[in-house]
Formats: structure tokens, sequence, C-alpha cells
């Protein structure tokens, strides 16, 4: 177990716990963390979140455990406990409440969703967190289900958005625009030669795959956001590759980004990834590419 401090606190003799994966954050993770966040302000008492470093099923990421850590920051979060699933596969349901959460963590309090699994084989729910947790003197909440135009808020739900490539909803689930936070690496250097240079990103196997194609974006350097448009794919028109690539031309900016970390935030959806005849064509569509953006953003 790690224990990562998030945000400065002075309190101590317990703690208000929320319990979950939070891969992505979502609508439905921050209900049980505001739930948490107010019973820790009530009883005077830390915020802390118990979750895993990856998914116990091997479901691909939403967002990378450190910017799953910045999300929860912003919530106020004071510290999260984060687990390898291997450290609790095999504890009982009876000891991961009396143990972990009671003499390790302290906790005062504890929230979940309903459909929180735990202990071996996954054999406790939320029916016995609650019972587990009066035996133990904590209080518990459990929230229920959220939904979203009619269906149930769920990192399963927004991993078929982005696969689909439908970022707005994906976005309105998460209640923020998904974003790629990574550092600039050096590229083909062709948009340059095009006279629309690019800030190169990889995208890590570990996450959501993404439909492939153009997104309309936006683009924070040194905190400062910029309109851009990115193209997430393999470059079919001038490479044989099969590692996935995020190449983004920031609209009005070309400072050398090399070596820094950039964030990519996605608003929208355009063309698909398509192979072109020659560079030219694809210089052409690509300038295309830059005034649709352009248009989204007025909208």
């Amino acid at each position: 177990m790690d224990i990562i401090s998030l945000a400065p606190c002075s309190a101590a003799g317990g703690a208000s716990v929320a319990l979950g994966m939070f891969d992505g954050v979502h609508m439905g993770h921050r209900r049980i963390i505001s739930a948490a966040k107010n019973k820790g302000t009530e009883r005077g008492i830390p915020t802390s979140v118990l979750l895993f470093s990856s998914s116990p099923h091997r479901a691909p990421e939403i967002l990378p455990l450190c910017d799953r850590l910045k999300e929860l920051e912003k919530l106020g979060v004071n510290y999260a406990y984060v687990y390898d699933f291997e450290e609790l596969r095999g504890m009982s349901a009876e000891e991961f409440v009396s143990v972990e959460l009671c003499k390790k963590l302290g906790a005062k309090a504890v929230f979940a969703g309903y459909n929180y699994r735990f202990g071996a084989r996954a054999a406790g729910d939320s029916e016995m967190l609650k019972k587990l947790a009066k035996e133990n003197s904590i209080e518990c909440g459990i929230t229920e289900k959220v939904e979203f135009l009619g269906e149930s808020v769920s990192s399963t739900r927004i991993r078929a958005l982005l696969c689909e490539g439908d970022i707005e909803s994906a976005n309105a689930l998460l209640t923020y625009p998904y974003y790629i936070c990574s550092e600039v690496l050096h590229g083909k250097e062709l948009g340059r030669k095009l006279g629309m240079p690019t800030v190169n990103q990889r995208i890590e196997s570990s996450r959501t795959p993404l439909a492939r194609g153009i997104y309309y974006t936006k683009t924070t350097v040194d905190g400062r956001e910029y309109i851009s448009v990115s193209n997430l794919g393999v470059r079919p028109t001038v490479e044989n590759t099969e590692q996935i690539n995020l190449e983004t031309h920031i609209i009005g900016f070309d400072s050398d980004l090399y070596g820094k970390t950039v964030k990519v935030s996605l608003f929208g959806k355009g063309r698909g990834e398509m192979c072109f005849a020659d560079v030219d064509e694809l210089r052409r569509e690509v300038e295309r590419d830059i005034e649709r953006a352009v248009n989204y953003f007025k909208k």
C-alpha cells in the first residue's frame, strides 16, 4: 500500500473514507467522494480514498493513476491509499473492514456505491459493508445508482463511448473533458515541414482505446489554454506502425515543447483516420481540419 498525501490537513483522530476504483472519477464517483467529504467536514476529520493502482478485472484505464490522483485532489481529498489488488485478493470481507479500514486507515465513516464489492472472491456487497461497519462502530453511507439520460453512469459505459469516438457524451458522464497529459516526444517533423507543426504524444497501451481520427481539442501549455486540432492514430500516409500517437496542432502557437508535459483535452470528434495519396493531399485536408476546429469552438 502507498499512502499519498493530496491536500494539507491538520486534523487527526480518524478519517472519512471513500471506497472504489474511481477510474475516470466520473459523475457517480463524485457522488461518493462528496458524501465522504461532507462527513469529514462535519466531523473535523480528513477525507481519504481507498483505491487500486489498476483494475482487478484488467479493464483498460480511463485515466492513469497519476491523473486520477489529480482529479481526487481537486475534489478536496486529503489522502489516497493506493493498493495493488494482490495485497487484498485473499482477504475476507470481515478482515478487510476490521484490519484495513479500522486499524490501518482509522476509518470513522465509509462511503461506497450501491454495487461496491470487496473481500475474497468479491463476497462482500454494500449490505455486508453496512453490517460490518456497524459492528466496528463505523458510520456507513451507500450512494444510489446515478443515471444520466436514462442510463446508469459507469466506467464501462464511458469506455464504450470513448471506443466509439462519442467524446461529447463521455465528457458529460465524466463531468470534465477527457484528456491526455504526457511528455512531448520528437516526431518526424512532417507537420513543421508542411507549415503546421505538431505536438507528438504517445498513447499508453493500458488506456481505453479511443476511436482513431481527428478531434477538436484544447491544449494547456504552462497554464494557458489554446484551441487545437488533434489526430489520434498510426499515421497511415507517412508511416507503417501499430503505435498509437496523438499529434496536435496548436493554433497560433509555434514554440518548442519537446520534453515538456502538456495536457490535451478532447471536446469533439471530426473525421475518422484516413490514408491519403500523398502529403499534399494530407496537407489540404489538415488545413480543412483546422478550419473545422476553429468553427467548432466558435459554436
